[in-house]
């Protein structure tokens, strides 16, 4: 089923009202950075995340402005930092069924604390409003566990 920007604008404001609660309840609200109002870092740092999507350029599309800041592009291939998706050039050649890696669109990731299984399931949703539409290898999401 599809989803109007209004819809996805109203879910994740309550959704991110619901993950700032779990962080006060649990006493993490210093892993939200809300100086940084461009919204790289703001969900980035280390901390008990549980949940880390990887999501194609296409899906930030979707997302409010203000939701989107809270995503940062993300090494396709692991650096220095430990960051990244995949361990070598080859392995996302083979993922993605591509040639060159110039072949693979960005990615971009946000990080998230005690997603439900519901929640998770309402993001990878967001996949069903671009599949197929974007003739470009990264269509869906990733998820990663902490």
């Amino acid at each position: 089923m599809y989803k109007t920007k209004k819809e996805i604008e109203n879910w994740i404001k309550e959704f991110n009202l619901e993950q700032v609660e779990r962080l006060r309840a649990d006493n993490y609200l210093d892993h939200i950075d809300d100086e940084d109002l461009d919204g790289c870092e703001r969900f980035r740092g280390g901390g008990n995340w549980t949940v880390e999507l990887v999501v194609p350029k296409a899906l930030l599309d979707l997302l409010p402005e203000w939701e989107s800041r809270n995503w940062w592009k993300v090494d396709l291939l692991i650096n220095d930092y430990g960051e990244g998706i995949f361990e070598s050039e080859q392995e996302a050649l083979d993922d993605y069924g591509v040639k060159s890696i110039d072949e693979i669109n960005a990615h971009f990731a946000r990080r998230f604390y005690d997603l439900s299984l519901e929640e998770e399931e309402w993001w990878v949703s967001l996949e069903k409003e671009i599949e197929g539409k974007t003739g470009q290898p990264f269509e869906q999401f990733r998820v990663n566990y902490g």
